[in-house]
């Protein structure tokens, strides 16, 4: 029996640690090549990348650069992930829009067929996080660029699972957070009453915000509204273990 417990914790561990892959681009530059990390990439000359703040995402500097047409960047395989999220931010040619550009995303099972799923226009000059679910069986994700005018920076993604599952999930410390997607105010039930300390993180692991809530307390809310729309990771720690659940705010 004790070798069983053991393997079990085993398995739910090796969920932890595969719960979630993200890459930050940090290091990618001139010597990086048609493979990144995984990734499949069709454009990486020396226009391919920025080195600046305002052309990257939270984790900072650097970012890929969709700067010509039909470029296109292909995910290594998320087999067991159901979401994406990722950072991208349009930068407009001197005097021009971007009115006509098109980022599209699409999925693949095989790494062969693709369906496009998603058409982001217009490619807004502004940063924001996208968040969307993946298609029941998608292995492959692919980024492409339709180019009318203007370039695409493009950092921090990440692939997650719907909820993070840890060794002590089924403990004193579970909880469920409602409503999922939330319009920025965020519900948590605690199954039984315990002192917790709560941590809400982005979607590559940044700290936002730490509470601490007494056993008397057991239908705590917190207000995100002020953050972007995306997915955030909410962690209830206590003396019996821990457990995490993923939140998507869209307002």
């Amino acid at each position: 029996m004790k070798k069983l417990f053991t393997l079990i914790a085993l398995i739910l561990g090796s969920l932890v640690s595969n719960a979630q892959f993200c890459e930050n681009w940090n290091s990618f530059d001139t010597t990086s090549g048609p493979n990144y990390n995984g990734f499949t990439i069709t454009y990486y000359t020396i226009g391919s990348y920025y080195t600046s703040t305002q052309s990257s995402g939270p984790s900072g500097p650097n970012s890929y650069k969709f700067g010509r047409d039909s470029c296109s960047v292909t995910t290594p395989d998320l087999t067991g992930y159901d979401s994406i999220s990722f950072w991208m931010k349009g930068n407009a040619s001197t005097g021009g829009t971007m009115a006509g550009s098109r980022l599209y995303i699409n999925e693949s099972p095989d790494g062969i067929n693709y369906t496009v799923t998603q058409t982001i226009i217009p490619v807004a000059s502004v940063s924001e996080t996208k968040s969307y679910y993946l298609a029941a069986g998608t292995k492959f994700v692919k980024f492409y660029y339709d180019k009318d005018s203007g370039n695409v920076a493009f950092d921090d993604f990440c692939a997650s699972v719907s909820s993070l599952v840890g060794v002590n999930e089924i403990t004193a410390s579970s909880f469920t957070a409602y409503p999922n997607p939330s319009r920025g105010v965020v519900n948590l039930s605690m199954n039984t009453p315990r002192n917790a300390e709560v941590v809400i993180t982005d979607v590559i692991g940044n700290e936002l915000r730490r509470y601490t809530i007494k056993s008397s307390d057991m239908n705590p809310s917190f207000d995100l509204s002020d953050y972007k729309d995306g997915i955030y990771f909410i962690k209830v720690k206590s003396d019996a273990g821990e457990s995490s659940k993923r939140i998507v705010l869209k307002k």
